[in-house]
Order: structure tokens, then C-alpha cells, then sequence
């Protein structure tokens, strides 16, 4: 069966409230480390720009609280909004030269005209998510997810070459003792001061930077404690000028780079925040996406750097043991509050480049392999290995350099495809697409109704006769095609259900092994979920009508059911049986 393997050692499921302390405490955790990172794009886009100080105040706070209403937007589910997991935003640190020449050629209206256009692109993406389920697979996901381990390495390292220039013994000591504090504690500690690794291996840092004499307090001494820039907003101003249209590629780009992000982590998310395997719930990816695309769409209102969904949230929970979504409002609390709260903000940016450093190893670490994990886990052919291992690498060499365009100017919007996430993206994406439009496969549609089944078995019979399948193999597509039909539509179903649902079957061959694709309205329950379920009840104690799931788990060789909005989708795979 595919299934996703989830954190059994968690402390805390989504719906489960940790005490008041403890979530407070992690929200922290995490502000203690991200504030830093996401107030530096907003500086780098100002300065790089040379906007006056009025706008820069302006970005800084646009950019807490768009980051904070974001945040909130995941963890609630408002509708088909939401994801409803532990899942802040973050910056998009790729959007942030493409910002600087939006401002520097065409001015705030251009970036804000820029930005609501790659907003409207994440809000179609997750909208036309079920169309897209066959290029944003977990292969593909995965592979985006280890391409920004491998791309956040060479950052990471030259973050800590930077800290060294002007502290030669202080910085990688720092970075050391921060990384083996978190790692000892992860790794040995009890359940209870593992939840606090991060923020000890991060202060044990800082203490140690302070010894040293390398840290700097300016950012805290010299800024108000409250403070609202009432001026520095450039307003709601629209621009379709040249500027625009000769960036627009580059921010589709990263429009869709975000998208794929928050696919890859809503997916691997759900596999880390539960105790026991649960099947992936791409109603939740759709509003993973969605929620991001309606968050960048009020941060391009604001005219501030987009945001994508912050992945290293991954590896947080596995180390941590908590997945909670009271800790997200935490979060999203806490960012607001310190958009508001200039002096607070200056103490969470000066924590050291060399502790940052410490953290981002192990963050490096677990989220490449939870990436891999989500690949295997799907379910592993020659075909996935080709188009997970050739992107991964075609993206690292791009990456670090070995493999570059030549004739691409650094300051147009295609210098984003010099990008390793980028490039190693969407070879895994043209990869999934050649699979995709060669594969040929045999369709049937009528209402999703067991009166259907004789015409089910004709299709299946035709099916069977193209490939050239024996008798066994006819007759174990032809009970798996029943039991599958009965699942989704049983015997005893209303009669006077008001709306008709209709049901569509895609078949195909992959060498000795048939895959049949049910498309039909959306149902309750997951198949996989309900499979998986079989196996801790005995034969005796288990619903009549749970026969056909014990049927359908006898003859499929895998079955996976993916959810989205008003469908359904369950993907079954027969394998030949031995002559």
C-alpha cells in the first residue's frame, strides 16, 4: 500500500492543544530564529534600491504582518483556504532581486503590479490543483524539497565565511557549540528539553558570541519600542508599463517556484504530523496554496516581498515532537505584534550569523532527508529514479555553478533560470510532463452507480484485450474494477441522493502491471486510511460492508486516493499474477 510514514514519537497531533507555556515557549522558538531572516529581504530590497527611509520603515513592517496574517491563513481552514497544520510563511528569498529591479526601473507601482499578478497565478495554481495532479507529484515535490537543502547549503557556508572575516575564532566556535548543543539534545534528551533544542543551542550561541565580544547590540539600542510608519505606504498604484512587462516572465517563475514549495511541504508536513500513517489529503495542499496565493495577494497590496510557506517547520516538529496548530497562532501572534514593536524586532535580528549558521545545518540535514522519504514512500521505478536523480543533480550543478547559461544578463528577469531550485525544478517537471503526455491510456465514463458495473466489465474486457493480459489477469482487473466501484458507490447508497455523481476510469499499462484511475465526485472518508485500518482488526470483528476494502487490498498491488475539492481520485495498480 502507499502510505506515508508519520513521526510516532510526536508529543502533540495537529488538534491537540499543548499547555499554554509550551506553546508560547515554541512560538518564540521559532520568531527567535526567523524574525532575523525575514526582515533582512525587506532591508536588502530597500537599501539595494535606495528608497528613503519612510518606505523602508514601510517594508519592515508590511512585511511582519503580512508574514503574520499569512501564517494565520494556513493554520485555520477558512473553507477551501487553509492548510490546517503547523505552517508559518516565510520570505522568498529568490523574489528578492527580482524586488530590487521592480523598484529600481519601474518603482513601487511596478512591484506592486508585479507582485498581485504572481499572486493571481498561486490563486489559479490551487484552484486547477487536480488537473495539475500528475506533474505535482510527491517525486516531483521531493526533488524541489532536496534542491533547497542542497541550494540553502552554499548560503549557510557563506554566511559563516562572512562571520569569520571580522571574527576569525569567535564565529565557527559559535556556530559549533550551537550546532552540538541542539544535536546532543535532540538526540538524548528527554521528550520535555528536546521541545527546547533549538532555542538552547541557539542561546548557548549567543552567550558565547557575547564572550567574545561579537555581538551587537545597535539594532536594539537605537530603535523605539513601539512604532507605526503611517507615511511610507506608496499606495494601491498600478503600472503596466515596459518595466513590467519585460519582468513579468521572471515573477511567473517564481510565482510558480513558490506554488511547487508549498505543494512539496503541505505534502511532506502531513507525512511528519501524525503518530500513525495517514494518506496525503491534497484538499489540504490545494489550501496550502490557495492560503499562500491570498497572502502574497495583501503583501503585493502592501508593495512588500512575497512569501512562500516556511519549510523548515519540517524538521522543527521532528525535532521538537510537536505539530500543533495553537503553536502557529503563536506564531502568527507574535510576528504581528513585533511589526509593531520596532525594539523587539531589533533584538531578534541581531542574533549572530554564526549561530544562524549552527541552526541551518541541522535544518540542511533533516529536511533533505524527509525529502527523500517522501519520494521513496510514493513508491519507487526506474522512471521516478530518472526524474528525481537526474533533476537533483542538473539543479546542484547549476547551483554550484558547474553548469550556467552563458549568454543570460544577470539583470534580466531569465537570470532567475541560473537558479538551482529553478532549474533542477523544471527538468523534473519536463521530465513528468514527457511521461505524461506518452502515456497512452483507454477511457470510460458513465454515473457513479453499481447499475454501471456491466458496462465497467466491457471496458475492462476491451482493456484487457489490447494488452494482451491472460485470463488471471482479466479476472483479477475485473474484481478489482468491482470492488473499487462497490467501495465508491455502495449497495445501500441514497436513492434520492439530489445530485447524480458521475465517474470516470483511466486505464493504462506500465510493463506487467495495470493501473486504473476512478475520477468521481467527492466522497467521505480515505480508501487508504480505511485499508490501512483493515490491518489492526481481525476478520471477525470487522464490518460487512468493509468486504470489498479486504477484497480490493487482496488483489490491487498498491491503491492511493487523493482528495480534492468535489473529487476524487483513486489510483489503483494491478500487478500480473505468476503463470
Amino acid at each position: 500500500m502507499s502510505a506515508t510514514s508519520g513521526s510516532r514519537d510526536l508529543r502533540y497531533e495537529p488538534h491537540e492543544n499543548p499547555p499554554f507555556p509550551v506553546s508560547l515557549g515554541l512560538g518564540l522558538q521559532r520568531a527567535f530564529v526567523h524574525v532575523a531572516g525575514i526582515l533582512v529581504a525587506p532591508v536588502i530590497v530597500a537599501k539595494a534600491s535606495m528608497v528613503d527611509d519612510s518606505y523602508l520603515a514601510w517594508l519592515v513592517f508590511a512585511t511582519m504582518a503580512s508574514t503574520g496574517v499569512g501564517t494565520l491563513l494556513q493554520v485555520f481552514r477558512f473553507g477551501p483556504m487553509g492548510v490546517g497544520y503547523l505552517l508559518p510563511l516565510y520570505t522568498f528569498y529568490s523574489a528578492i532581486p527580482f524586488c530590487i529591479m521592480a523598484l529600481t526601473y519601474g518603482g513601487p507601482a511596478t512591484l506592486i503590479t508585479l507582485l498581485l499578478a504572481s499572486a493571481l497565478f498561486q490563486i489559479g495554481a490551487a484552484k486547477w490543483l487536480f488537473t495539475l495532479r500528475r506533474i505535482i507529484t510527491p517525486t516531483l515535490s521531493g526533488t524541489m524539497m532536496m534542491l533547497v537543502a542542497a541550494a540553502l547549503a552554499p548560503v549557510t557556508y557563506r554566511l559563516l565565511d562572512t562571520a569569520s572575516e571580522t571574527e576569525p575564532v569567535g564565529a565557527p566556535v559559535a556556530a559549533l557549540v550551537t550546532l552540538v548543543v541542539i544535536v546532543a539534545l535532540v538526540l538524548r534528551a528527554p521528550p520535555v528539553l528536546r521541545l527546547w533544542a533549538p532555542v538552547t543551542g541557539i542561546l548557548a550561541g549567543c552567550i558565547l558570541t557575547v564572550i567574545f565580544g561579537g555581538y551587537d547590540f545597535g539594532n536594539v539600542v537605537h530603535t523605539p519600542w513601539v512604532g507605526f510608519p503611517v507615511s511610507g505606504w506608496p499606495g494601491l498604484r498600478l503600472d503596466f508599463g515596459p518595466a513590467f512587462w519585460s519582468l513579468l516572465p521572471a515573477f511567473l517563475f517564481v510565482s510558480a517556484a513558490i506554488s511547487l514549495q508549498a505543494s512539496a511541504t503541505a505534502i511532506t508536513l502531513q507525512s511528519v504530523s501524525w503518530r500513525q500513517p495517514r494518506a496525503i489529503d491534497f484538499r489540504r495542499v490545494q489550501g496550502a496554496v490557495l492560503s499562500t496565493g491570498v497572502g502574497n495577494l495583501l503583501a503585493g497590496i502592501a508593495g512588500t516581498v512575497p512569501n512562500s510557506v516556511d519549510w523548515s517547520i519540517i524538521p522543527f516538529i521532528q525535532t521538537t515532537g510537536v505539530a500543533a496548530r495553537r503553536v502557529g497562532i503563536f506564531i502568527a501572534g507574535i510576528y504581528i505584534a513585533l511589526a509593531l514593536l520596532p525594539k523587539a524586532s531589533g533584538l531578534f535580528s541581531s542574533i549572530p550569523q554564526a549561530v544562524i549558521v549552527g541552526y541551518l545545518i541541522v535544518i540542511i540535514g533533516v529536511i533533505f532527508f524527509e525529502s527523500a522519504r517522501t519520494i521513496v514512500q510514493d513508491g519507487l521505478d526506474h522512471r521516478k529514479i530518472i526524474v528525481a536523480g537526474v533533476s537533483f543533480w542538473i539543479g546542484v550543478a547549476f547551483e554550484y555553478q558547474m553548469l550556467s547559461f552563458p549568454n543570460i544578463d544577470p539583470a534580466s528577469g531569465w537570470a532567475v533560470l541560473q537558479s538551482g531550485i529553478t532549474t533542477g525544478g523544471f527538468t523534473a517537471l519536463a521530465l513528468t510532463l514527457f511521461l505524461e503526455l506518452t502515456n497512452r491510456r483507454m477511457r470510460f465514463q458513465s454515473q457513479l452507480d453499481v447499475a454501471a458495473l456491466p458496462e465497467l466489465n466491457a471496458f475492462i474486457r476491451r482493456f484487457a484485450t489490447r494488452h494482451g493480459w491472460n485470463s488471471a489477469m482479466e479476472r483479477r482487473l475485473y474484481a478489482v474494477a468491482e470492488e473499487t466501484l462497490l467501495t465508491l458507490a455502495p449497495i445501500d447508497e441514497d436513492a434520492n441522493r439530489p445530485q447524480q455523481r458521475q465517474l470516470v476510469v483511466l486505464a493504462s499499462r506500465d510493463d506487467n502491471t495495470a493501473q486504473l484511475e476512478f475520477i468521481g465526485a467527492a466522497s467521505e472518508g480515505n480508501l487508504e486510511d480505511r485499508i490501512s485500518q483493515l490491518r489492526q482488526h481481525s476478520p471477525e470483528t470487522t464490518l460487512e460492508r468493509e468486504g470489498s476494502l479486504r477484497l480490493l487490498r487482496h488483489y490491487a498491488t498498491s491503491v492511493r486516493h487523493q482528495q480534492y475539492h468535489e473529487t476524487d481520485v483513486v489510483t489503483v495498480r494491478v500487478n500480473q499474477p505468476d503463470a
